[in-house]
């Protein structure tokens, strides 16, 4: 009896053991994905935006789906423009909730994202609007050469609430 306890815990042993490698490396996978991520949206931020480092975060096929509409990278800029963004003081936003699967070189994420942006007042040139988010996303990342960027993002709003803000 005692034999066969010993060679039972020998073998359970041996499986956890054999299966840190690939924990750690799931670990570190996770890391890689979040932390593109979050490049990503560092550099979709209103302070990074013109320096081009968008493109360098994407696939050349990237789409996402934002507000019911589906965007190539270039059709999302155009929106972006539209909505005046190079005049926008401030975006920040907060990964939260994160849950991440990776298979055959493909990763997927899904997460909170809790956004709050500050912009020029619609109503008013000499005010500013606060406005606050809550998204809940879904991201498809994969290994281009040497790097892992968003190939697809997927958003839906959940909550929103705009504050008018003093004189810009």
């Amino acid at each position: 009896m005692k034999n066969t306890l010993t060679k039972f815990l020998i073998v359970i042993l041996a499986s956890l053991t054999s299966s840190l490698p690939s924990i750690a490396n799931a670990d570190a996978s996770d890391t890689a994905a979040l932390d593109a991520l979050n490049k990503f949206f560092h550099a979709l931020s209103v302070d990074n935006y013109e320096s081009g480092a968008l493109e360098n975060q994407v696939t050349d096929d990237f789409i996402i789906f934002e507000m019911g509409q589906r965007f190539t990278l270039a059709q999302f800029k155009t929106f972006l423009a539209s909505a005046n963004y190079e005049n926008w003081k401030s975006t920040q936003w907060t990964i939260s909730d994160a849950t991440v699967t990776s298979v055959n070189g493909m990763t997927h994420i899904s997460y909170k994202n809790t956004g709050v942006f500050v912009f020029p007042s619609q109503d008013s040139s000499t005010k500013l609007t606060e406005q606050r988010n809550i998204w809940l996303e879904s991201a498809l990342l994969v290994v281009d050469g040497e790097q892992l960027k968003l190939k697809f993002l997927q958003s839906e709003n959940i909550f929103r609430r705009e504050t008018v803000l003093g004189s810009q």
